[in-house]
């Protein structure tokens, strides 16, 4: 019976009892026995340490050993009443101590040593805070923010996001006063932490400079920092190391705004970041930064191009040219055959050995930046009283299609600014004809 002899005599007797009612269940019994000698072997002194260890390692994490308040431990700093924009929103007390008996600092938002912290990094050395900064609050002087990035906070609470606290740097050097030392109250607060081992990088003093930039639809600064690059501070922040930028591309490029690519290593793979309608005079300050920090620059790669190409010339006329032939007079815009393959040369393509960024009339307009001079000639105009929202029928069509720029000079009467945006809208623009339809146009 195999294993079944090594069992205790009356456990044994059982067994067989039950054997001699229901014989097939000799075989269960067997590769029981079998299974829980596996198991025996298995928790061999190795397995237990690393179980140890592992415990040992998370234990300061445990319900059982977190601070319920901070009555007791050594206060070493505290900023009462800021506003904390990450990873929640909320105005709490910044608390710098130590646990009596630990030689690590920590970090803690609460609303007072008696009450239970809201967040709380017990370790912020540079093996748990990765990053952190202060930052200069874009248009809003007497402003500052402490941004710090972490690998664990206690309770791995609100996904370990970046810490984001909002300060009034002017109120708070003239509460410290006499305590400063001839220091502003960044120096002397990186000082301060310096001491713990906690450092923070004050970039409000280095040659650091953001611009106004949108990731999708969010809103918010690009931050140009000596080693990092930041986008914020709407989630997710994004936070990464300059020299881990594989690449920029400058792509829908205006007269007004452009967009910035990043490709980024991040480990052993590669994100990319886009971020858009940047204003065209930050263009110098990040072409500078990036060529400091030795970026490539993919914009002119033949991959780039013939990506924009396929992106922006599919071969057919569109629905501008469909539109076009609903329009008495019409089909004289669409010319035979392609129209991708028009001969009007744009005067700035990317292939041009004078190409510049901020030049172009080529593919790479901005919807959302054409809609905006609409807007503000529409505004002049009413200023003006020349406004007027009813469309004279007599008036020549402005409707056109791809490929025939030079179609439009037929018409007449086009300011050289509105002329050029509409060059450029019918390249970016893909119209649905019922939408035109209901809107009017045709």
């Amino acid at each position: 019976m195999s294993h079944l002899e090594d069992l205790p005599q009356e456990l044994k007797s059982r067994v067989e009892e039950i054997i001699a009612k229901y014989p097939p269940s000799e075989e269960v019994f067997v590769s029981l026995m079998n299974f829980l000698i596996q198991q025996k072997s298995n928790d061999d002194p190795k397995r237990k340490k690393t179980q140890e260890s592992l415990a040992k390692s998370t234990r300061a994490l445990t319900p059982s050993n977190s601070l319920e308040s901070l009555q007791g431990t050594n206060i070493m700093l505290q900023l009462p009443d800021l506003s904390i924009q990450s990873p929640f929103r909320r105005r709490l007390n910044l608390v710098f101590g130590a646990v009596k008996g630990e030689k690590k600092a920590y970090l803690a938002l609460s609303k007072s040593l008696e009450s239970k912290p809201e967040l709380i990094l017990r370790d912020i050395t540079p093996g748990n805070a990765k990053f952190a900064c202060i930052l200069n609050v874009p248009e809003k002087k007497a402003l500052r923010y402490l941004l710090v990035c972490y690998n664990q906070n206690e309770g791995n609470v609100y996904k370990n996001e970046p810490l984001l606290i909002q300060f009034n740097h002017d109120i708070l050097q003239e509460q410290f006063g006499s305590l400063l030392g001839g220091k502003t109250f960044s120096q002397y607060l990186t000082s301060q932490l310096a001491l713990v081992d906690f450092k923070v990088i004050d970039c409000a003093l280095d040659d650091t400079f953001s611009v106004p930039a949108y990731k999708k639809t969010k809103e918010g600064y690009l931050f140009f920092l000596p080693e990092y690059i930041i986008f914020g501070f709407k989630k997710p922040i994004d936070v990464f190391k300059s020299s881990d930028i594989v690449s920029i591309t400058y792509d829908c490029i205006t007269r007004m705004t452009f967009n910035v690519h990043l490709e980024v290593k991040v480990g052993s793979e590669t994100q990319k970041h886009e971020y858009s309608m940047i204003d065209q005079k930050e263009f110098e300050n990040i072409d500078k930064y990036v060529k400091l920090k030795e970026v490539k620059d993919n914009s002119m790669s033949d991959e780039h191009k013939a990506q924009s190409h396929l992106k922006n010339n599919s071969g057919a006329p569109g629905d501008l040219a469909e539109a076009a032939k609903l329009v008495p007079g019409g089909e004289q815009l669409i010319p035979n055959g392609n129209t991708a393959n028009n001969d009007v040369d744009d005067e700035d393509d990317d292939d041009d050995d004078n190409y510049q960024v901020g030049d172009s009339d080529d593919n790479h307009s901005d919807v959302s930046a054409a809609a905006d001079y609409e807007d503000e000639e529409v505004e002049r105009e009413e200023e003006d009283g020349t406004y007027n929202e009813y469309v004279n029928e007599n008036a020549p069509s402005s409707t056109f299609t791809p490929g025939t720029l030079g179609s439009l000079e037929q018409f007449g009467g086009f300011d050289e600014n509105l002329q050029q945006e509409l060059q450029d809208l019918q390249k970016d623009l893909d119209l649905d004809i019922n939408e035109l339809q209901k809107a009017g146009y045709i």
